[in-house]
């Protein structure tokens, strides 16, 4: 009978340190640097869908509990966005979960597709390219996570 491996997620390592064991026990064929530096790994272009991004940090899709009831964005998402740009990443993968349908959200307060999307979508990448401009970056490949939460739906509330 064989038995199960376990495989610890790099996640429950702590310090640089951990990772660095957990590597060296795995034989990857590559290291880690103890931190993030702007000369770092991270700095370096990556060639992305046909254009080179001046670097590797990215931002993740959220799940938005801050849109108007309307699918729009609210001042809190105007916000969040133009930290995006703020954040130096050049990428915003996704950077938020977009309904596709209304009735497809995950709580009434996340933004969706409806009959404003055109210009609630246009100040979403007015605020992140504002952003970027005041950190003096680049103009950083911005997409969604389009979404439809199915049975777990709850347009309307709990």
């Amino acid at each position: 009978m064989m038995r199960a491996m376990r495989f610890p997620p790099p996640g429950h390592c702590r310090v640089a340190a951990e990772l660095r064991t957990r590597l060296q026990a795995l034989d990857a064929d590559f290291d880690l640097d103890d931190e993030v530096t702007a000369s770092g790994a991270l700095a370096r272009p990556l060639a992305v869908f046909g254009r080179t991004l001046s670097n590797r940090f990215a931002t993740q899709p959220m799940e938005g509990w801050d849109g108007t009831p309307e699918g729009g964005p609210s001042e809190h998402t105007l916000r969040r966005w133009r930290r995006f740009g703020q954040s130096g990443a050049s990428l915003v993968f996704g950077g938020e979960a977009f309904a596709v349908l209304p009735e497809g959200r995950a709580n009434p307060n996340q933004l969706f597709l409806g009959p404003d999307s055109e210009r609630h979508l246009g100040e979403l990448l007015e605020q992140v390219r504002a952003g970027s401009a005041e950190a003096g970056g680049g103009d950083p490949l911005i997409g969604l996570q389009l979404t439809h939460s199915g049975r777990f739906s709850r347009p309307h509330g709990p």
